[in-house]
């Protein structure tokens, strides 16, 4: 702790008692107000130059005396200062982030919660659910979801991951929807289903379905080095699915938002598995877990009837566009999302030239 400094005033004032002297002769010698001079002994005005070269004048020490005892009084003040000491704190712990690179700063000055600088890193603090720069440190070393599953195609920053992760989070947190009801399922995807179809301003309709039937959704850009496309959890009693739109098409979204609801009916919400009510699931890569299988196969069977399905493989030998549109307009399923799924179970039509790609363009 560091040693009382008093203020110049009160040595001042202890040396007119020394010698016997009023503070009105002093004022006079000194050509000042009484007034002033009275609130200068009682420490409330502060001794500028001039009244420290008056004060040299009279026979009251040197000025540089009286200057540098004013200002050793005024860095003790600063230093026991609360608003001084928290904003000495942040600019320290906000150059401790930069210098680790614990927080992708550039990240959060994105997202529109107010983070420009170091007077703001209470709100890092509150997106993280920590106090300090020290529990900081701790929450991210600590961060290793369950069901995160890493590629092997891209490079990872574990602390882009983190930060993706508790913003998506942070701002399910802010959203307000309807409770969430499981009977209302098939009445959900149906309204998807048919958004998907007509893909016009897909992002905001299937915002406004989902907020609509409880699910909070809205998109989440990822900082670099953040291989995940997207996220789904409880966020308080509603399940939440977070997306980054890695890919800008219609089939990977619809498919990835599928999967994510997936996790919501399968596992979040079910009655049966309640060991999966707190978990959160993340996607950007093929995985062998039996919950990403799940999620995998929820997805597929609910985007095209596997009956559907079974049919159209089995009644055609190729893959030609109009084939595939014919079978998307019968059973109004976007063209997209019928190649999409050609693709990926005949890898050979993804280098075979279609004008259906255009069609599969997801407008942002």
């Amino acid at each position: 702790m560091r040693n009382k400094v008093i203020h110049p005033g009160i040595t001042l004032d202890n040396m007119l008692n020394e010698r016997s002297l009023s503070q009105r002769d002093l004022a006079s010698r000194i050509d000042v107000a009484h007034s002033l001079l009275n609130n200068i002994l009682k420490g409330n005005r502060n001794i500028n130059v001039h009244i420290a070269i008056a004060l040299e004048s009279a026979g009251f020490e040197d000025a540089n005396y009286w200057l540098m005892e004013q200002m050793k009084f005024n860095l003790y003040q600063a230093h026991n200062d609360e608003d001084v000491i928290k904003k000495t704190k942040s600019i320290k712990e906000w150059n401790d982030i930069e210098e680790s690179g614990i927080v992708p700063l550039n990240f959060f000055k994105k997202q529109n919660i107010g983070v420009n600088t170091s007077d703001d890193i209470d709100k890092i603090y509150r997106v993280y659910g920590v106090e300090d720069y020290k529990s900081l440190e701790k929450r991210v070393s600590e961060f290793n979801p369950t069901y995160f599953r890493k590629s092997s195609k891209f490079s990872e920053n574990k602390y882009n991951v983190v930060a993706w992760s508790l913003m998506a989070k942070y701002k399910a947190n802010q959203e307000t929807v309807p409770s969430f009801k499981r009977s209302n399922e098939q009445l959900l995807l149906k309204e998807l289903k048919k958004c998907f179809y007509s893909n016009q301003d897909v992002i905001n309709k299937t915002r406004t379905i989902l907020n609509k039937f409880g699910i909070k959704f809205f998109t989440l850009n990822r900082p670099p080095q953040t291989p995940v496309d997207g996220k789904s959890f409880m966020s308080g009693e509603n399940p939440a699915i977070v997306l980054s739109l890695k890919y800008k098409r219609l089939d990977n979204f619809a498919f990835t938002l599928f999967h994510e609801l997936g996790h919501v009916f399968e596992h979040l919400t079910n009655p049966d598995k309640p060991q999966y009510r707190d978990e959160e699931f993340f996607i950007n890569s093929s995985n062998t877990e039996i919950v990403e299988f799940e999620a995998d196969n929820y997805a597929r069977n609910n985007l095209i009837e596997q009956n559907l399905w079974s049919d159209f493989i089995t009644l055609n030998e190729e893959f030609t566009d109009d084939i595939i549109l014919d079978f998307s307009n019968k059973h109004k399923i976007h063209a997209g999302i019928v190649r999409g799924r050609v693709c990926f179970e005949y890898n050979e039509y993804y280098r075979k030239r279609s004008f259906i790609t255009t069609l599969n363009k997801l407008e942002i």
